[in-house]
């Protein structure tokens, strides 16, 4: 039968990953197809096709969903530019960890939607204080991750590059940067996703449009849970999750470019 860690072709884990998918939609569509489920509990398939183009012809949906991305982008591109640096300077230097960790290690158990109301006195309701959040979020989980890997970089290669006379600058450069740069990004990539979360806790507090055009997606959907019907929540959480499938696979496919030597089942 099914062997522990057994390996897989990407043949297989798409043909498992669909038949997955097709049992959850036939579940789906039989529970309200049935009656066994009302629509007001759970809408069925027809439901939220009807209610498609109201969203996005009326809602701009795809608009807002899409503001909402680059909100994330902007934030985490942030997050990157300063976590990258600093995880790596603390994860070669020790007194430099010593220093951070005190002030960036408590702030991983502090839930973000404490820090809403502080940053909302600091920075208004507008643009700031998304970007603000969304950096704050991505950076104090990204932190750890990146000194956590360059920890894990093996030490004989440090000896042997202070063996052959290489200067520090040169171990971090040749040596501990591009050996735990893979790490680094599938940790990138898993964090970009936790963006979603950030962006709706923002948005649901937000102004109805604070430097984009539109509102963005998280306050949609809070518009929605008030004056709209679940048919129309469901759909801007299904584009939600598919562009969240997109970007990942966007991101795995750049991944597979920048580092083709890693193998792809431990990705």
């Amino acid at each position: 039968m099914f062997k522990i860690r057994a390996a897989l072709t990407p043949q297989q884990r798409w043909l498992f990953g669909g038949i997955a998918i097709a049992l959850c939609v036939a579940l789906w569509v039989g529970l309200t197809a049935s009656g066994a489920v009302s629509s007001s509990t759970l809408p069925g398939p027809g439901d939220l096709y009807e209610v498609f183009p109201k969203m996005y012809a009326e809602r701009y949906m795809v608009n807002n969903a899409l503001v909402s991305l680059l909100r994330i982008t902007i934030g985490f591109a942030l997050a990157t530019a300063v976590a990258v640096p600093v995880g790596i300077l603390m994860g070669a230097f020790t007194p430099i960890r010593a220093m951070i960790s005190p002030l960036i290690g408590p702030l991983r158990f502090l839930p973000i939607a404490a820090v809403v109301p502080i940053f909302i006195f600091w920075f208004g309701l507008g643009e700031e204080m998304k970007i603000a959040l969304l950096f704050i979020g991505t950076f104090v989980y990204l932190l750890p991750l990146v000194v956590e890997t360059v920890d894990q970089v093996d030490e004989v290669y440090l000896k042997t590059a202070s063996t052959l006379g290489a200067s520090r600058l040169q171990t971090i450069t040749t040596i501990l940067v591009p050996a735990s740069m893979p790490a680094i990004y599938e940790a990138l990539r898993v964090l970009y996703g936790i963006g979603w979360t950030y962006v709706m806790l923002a948005e649901f507090v937000s102004e109805a449009d604070s430097g984009f055009g539109y509102s963005g997606i998280g306050y949609l959907i809070n518009n929605l849970r008030r004056y709209g019907t679940l048919s129309e929540v469901l759909v801007a959480v299904g584009l939600i999750l598919l562009l969240g499938v997109l970007v990942d696979l966007l991101l795995g496919f750049i991944g597979d470019m920048l580092f083709p030597w890693v193998e792809k089942k431990k990705r």
